[in-house]
Parts: structure tokens; sequence; C-alpha cells
């Protein structure tokens, strides 16, 4: 997303402008996240007590220390987090994305669309809990209502690159392949450093024939991410099908160096030998 993350919208409050100083509610939550990333989730959790123990009724560090929670397994902890955060705020719409968070983890499909769409009873423009809520029917395989969420995010925040690239997908999975093409193309223009989105456009490439332009995107894969073994075994599959298995057998090699275990590029690594020895 342009300008902030999904993560930066359910954890960060909006300070007044100019003011990041150590003590804001962004500053603090930046910090538990970096002390999560390195495991230290104890630690992160620490962080939204301090100031809730000046401040017990900031529902945002209620809301974030229950997702903390959350992403630790104490599930029970966390919805008490979020319990607590709507009681002094019955309209504190993020409490429900994150309710609606932790049953998605858990699969529970239904429980998680009540409280996406409770969330937008609440705030009817969170691209937030439209973009969870498009997941969910991606989860129950309804794509036409995924990709009304999906549209809706992008009416309220067009550089939503997550959105565009998974809207993308929901099109490939229609057969709409240009459209899925024209959706990872909007998202590439905001972040062309993703790999994802390269793969996804270079599989909608590979599905529609247009394999030297698939090559291109499996070329730019590689670019960004050298020891990426599914890039180099789509690469493979690409140049197979262009008729060069000299060089399909290069990138089969790679792929295996990088992730030995992958029995479908064994398979095609036999598959092109076979072919090269009969030349």
């Amino acid at each position: 997303m342009s300008g902030m993350s999904i993560t930066g919208k359910l954890f960060g409050k909006s300070d007044p402008e100019g003011r990041d100083g150590t003590g804001t509610d962004t500053s603090v939550s930046r910090k538990a996240v970096s002390l999560a990333q390195q495991g230290r989730f104890n630690e992160a959790i620490g962080c939204f007590d301090r100031v809730l123990e000046d401040d017990p009724a900031n529902v945002k560090m209620w809301n974030n220390k229950g997702v903390f929670l959350d992403l630790i397994g104490r599930d029970q902890d966390a919805l008490a987090c979020w319990d607590k955060a709507l009681s002094i705020d019955p309209e504190f719409a993020p409490a429900w994305v994150s309710r609606g968070m932790l049953h998605r983890r858990r699969n529970r499909l239904e429980e998680a669309l009540a409280c996406y769409d409770r969330a937008l009873e609440l705030n009817p423009n969170s691209a937030v809990a439209w973009y969870n809520r498009s997941g969910i029917f991606v989860a129950m395989h309804r794509l036409d209502d995924a990709v009304a969420c999906y549209e809706r995010v992008l009416s309220i925040e067009p550089h939503f690159v997550a959105a565009w690239t998974d809207l993308g997908y929901a099109r490939f999975l229609q057969h709409r392949h240009e459209d899925a093409i024209a959706c990872y193309d909007h998202a590439i223009a905001d972040d062309p450093g993703t790999v994802r989105v390269w793969s996804l456009k270079g599989g909608a490439l590979y599905a529609l024939g247009e394999y030297r332009k698939a090559l291109e995107c499996f070329d730019q894969v590689l670019a960004i991410d050298p020891k990426y073994a599914a890039g180099w075994s789509m690469k493979c599959s690409v140049l197979y099908h262009l008729g060069m298995y000299r060089h399909a057998l290069a990138c089969a090699d790679k792929a295996l160096e990088i992730n030995p275990s992958c029995e479908l590029t064994t398979q095609v690594r036999k598959m092109l030998l076979s072919l090269i020895q009969k030349w």
C-alpha cells in the first residue's frame, strides 16, 4: 500500500503532524513491531502495558496489545483486550478488524466475516476492513464477492498494492487473464520490487501463451531475488515451451540447488535430460 502498510494502518494512530517522539502511540507501536520481529514478544507487549499504565483508556494500545497476544496464540487474552477497547469506545472499528484476523487465522471464516461486517458498519470507508473481508470470500471460493470487495478497497485507496495484486489473482482464477495482468501492472507501478506480483504476472502471461513476455517477468523476479527457487522453476518452464532445453535444464539445476526437495522440478529435469539426450 502506498504511504502506509496494512500493519501501519492497524497499529498506528494519527498523532499530530510533526509529532513522532518516543511517547506517541505510533512510535511505541513501531518499537513493539521491531521487538516482535526479533522474537521478543513479551517485551513488545510490555511496550503497550507501559502506555496503558498511564493511559488506561487508550483504545489503540488495547487493540495493539491484543494483536500481539493473538500472534503468540493467547486467544482469550487477545479477545479480552479487544473487549476492553470496545467497552471504552463501542465505535472503535479496528478492534473488530483485529477480532476478524484472529478468527481468520483459526479458519473460522463465518466468525471472521461477521467481525469485518461489524467494522464496516462502524466505518464504511475502512480500506483495511474491506481488504480483509475480501480474503474471507476468496477462502470461501466466492470470487465475485471478493472482487467486489477489492474494487471497493481501490475506490477508497487507489494505491493499495496488495489489493491490486489480489484482485489480479482473483481475476486469474476467473480465467480473465488479461484483466489480471492489468491489475498486476497497477501494483507494479506503485511497488516494482515485489517478487510475488512479478511472479503472478508471469504466470498469467504463461497461461496466455505469451512465453517471451512471461520470461521477462521471471527474469525480473530473479533480479529481485536470485535465490527464489520458484522463480528458477518458472523460468525453466517458459524456456521449455520455447524449445530452449539446455537453458531450461540450467534453470532446473539452479532451482534444485536452492530447493533440492522440489519433486516437480526434479521430474522436469529428468524430462529435459531425456529430450537433450535424444538430440
